[in-house]
Order: structure tokens, then sequence, then C-alpha cells
């Protein structure tokens, strides 16, 4: 029999037990995103001393930094860790939070000039994790919000902005940062698959549209594929040529129009995934379907009813 169990710490305050915890983190989102349900009082333990009673809302303050660790049997994995945003003074008592990307909001920056999106980064004081090579010919930034210039990189320059769990920043291309791989058997250790749809290539209506930034700031566009169905726009940089352009925007059609799944499934707390993992997909019944998948968003909700991982599954690897 499996027990859920988790381990919640905000400030200098530990929680053992929760009404409702749901967390999400996407490599489409700068911010990854916790919101807990907690009694409105609770049990609360405090090293070196017994656990007492007390009233949850005074021991949490806006700002405190907070972790979060799932599992089962007292085996737990670290999900979640951020700082508190918001306090709801509802019944029960509701605490939304936010990773790395919390402080940034309040944290101001000048930026002015040619410069790097690596230097961006390092000029913005953050731990980098991964970043395009991409060179920027102006970036003007008067005393705003380092949140607000990643935001900025993020719609200008077509990258993915995220967070890791230890607070390094990734500014990336699709699916360029790959983490380890989880293995998931429908049928097995899937719940639900009702969201999982196989596609056949010849039935994919989709255009490319690339763009690309050279150093002098110029923009040349392309575009390749079929009218009527979905439009992707991807960033290129410092292509040679709009011929060469052309060629990468064509293959990068290819790699999105494949025969295999998309969508989401729904699994248990284990096995552990999270963004930029790649799942295996394991198909007893029809086994053409096998495939690894590039996982881009995971949920979860964990309640005193039971706990789920929402899984979805993006480019075919």
């Amino acid at each position: 029999m499996f027990a859920l169990c988790c381990k919640i710490k905000i400030g200098d305050s530990s929680f053992t037990s929760v009404r409702e915890i749901h967390i999400s983190r996407s490599i489409y989102k700068i911010a990854a995103t916790a919101v807990l349900k907690l009694p409105v009082t609770a049990m609360l333990k405090q090293e070196g001393e017994p656990s007492t009673r007390v009233e949850t809302a005074k021991q949490i303050a806006v700002g405190d930094q907070v972790e979060i660790e799932l599992g089962y049997n007292g085996a737990y994995h670290l999900e979640f860790k951020g700082f508190v945003r918001n306090i709801n003074y509802a019944t029960p008592l509701e605490i939304e939070c936010e990773d790395y990307y919390y402080p940034l909001r309040s944290r101001s920056v000048s930026l002015q000039g040619k410069t790097t999106l690596e230097e961006v980064l390092q000029k913005c004081s953050l731990a980098i994790g991964y970043t395009a090579k991409i060179n920027i010919s102006s970036f003007q930034v008067d005393n705003k919000p380092v949140a607000s210039v990643l935001a900025k990189l993020k719609t200008d320059y077509g990258v993915h902005i995220f967070f890791d769990l230890l607070g390094n920043v990734y500014a990336t291309e699709p699916a360029k940062v790959v983490g380890g791989q989880v293995k998931y058997k429908l049928r097995e250790n899937v719940i639900k698959d009702d969201s999982l749809k196989f596609r056949r290539a010849a039935d994919v209506k989709l255009k490319i549209k690339a763009i690309c930034f050279y150093k002098d700031g110029e923009e040349v566009e392309a575009s390749i594929g079929v009218d009527g169905g979905e439009t992707k726009t991807l960033h290129f940089y410092d292509v040679e040529s709009e011929n060469e352009l052309a060629l990468l925007a064509d293959a990068e059609l290819k790699r999105h129009s494949y025969d295999g799944y998309e969508g989401t499934i729904e699994t248990f707390l284990f096995p552990f995934a999270e963004p930029t993992m790649v799942a295996q997909v394991v198909d007893d019944v029809y086994k053409e379907r096998d495939g690894k998948y590039y996982i881009d968003s995971v949920e979860v909700r964990f309640s005193t009813s039971g706990a789920r991982r929402k899984v979805s599954l993006g480019l075919k690897m």
C-alpha cells in the first residue's frame, strides 16, 4: 500500500500535512508556480521543539522561502522551490508561490548598447544553466525590473526562459536542453491517456515561420509549409543567407511533422518527471507507436484524496 507524504517548509516553519497543492512548471512560462491550501490552524514542527498547534497565517509572510517535497511511504522528491508571493486569507488558507522569478520583480537593472544574451543574464546577476548564443545589436533598459528584462528577451528573441529547482536560468531554443529520461508504459504506470492522440505526419497541417536575427539588427524571414493549419514561429541567429534560413525552416517542418503522440498523460507521483526530461512511451498493444518525446510541461496535484502528475508531451525525439 502506498501512503502519501509531504514535507513543506515555509520560512522557519515546517508542515507535514496540507489540504491541497497545485504545482505548475513549463518551458513556455518563465515562472513556475505553486498554490498551497493549508488548514487555518495546523501542527507546527520546529527543530528541537515539540509540535504545537498554531494559527497558520501568523507563521507565514510574503517573501518567505518555500520548499515542497512530495512522495509515498516516506520517500520524497523535491517538486518546488521558491517564495511566497501572496496570501489569501480564506478557509482553507491559500498560499500563492512563485519560483526564482519572484525576487526579480523587485530587482532592477539598467542596460544599453551592443551585447549578447549571456551578457544580459550575467548583468542581471543570474546563475546561468544554459543560454543560446545570441548576439544583440542594441539593448536598451533603463532601471527596469529584471523580470521585465527576461520577458522582453523571451518576446523579442523567441527563446524559452525558465528556472530549474536550483535557481539556474535557462534561455534556450526549443528542445535544446535535455534532461533525464522517464519510462511510461500505457495501461500500466499511466493512469489516464484519453488526452493522448496519435497523429500521422501526412495529416499534419503546419507552417514554419523562421525569423533570423543578424548582428547588425537586421531581421530576415522565411516560411515553408501549408496554410489552413497551425503556424509555428521559430527564431535563428546569424544564419549566412536567406536560402540557408529556408533550408533550416524545411528541416524544422520535417522535425515537427511525425507519426507519433501528442497531448498529455496522467500518472502517479512516481516516476518523477519535470520539463526538459524525455518520456519514453511504450505501448504493448500498438508497438509501432512506441517513441520518445520531449516533456514540455508538468502539473502536480496533491491532496488528502490522492496525487497525480500530468505530463505534456512535445516534440518526438
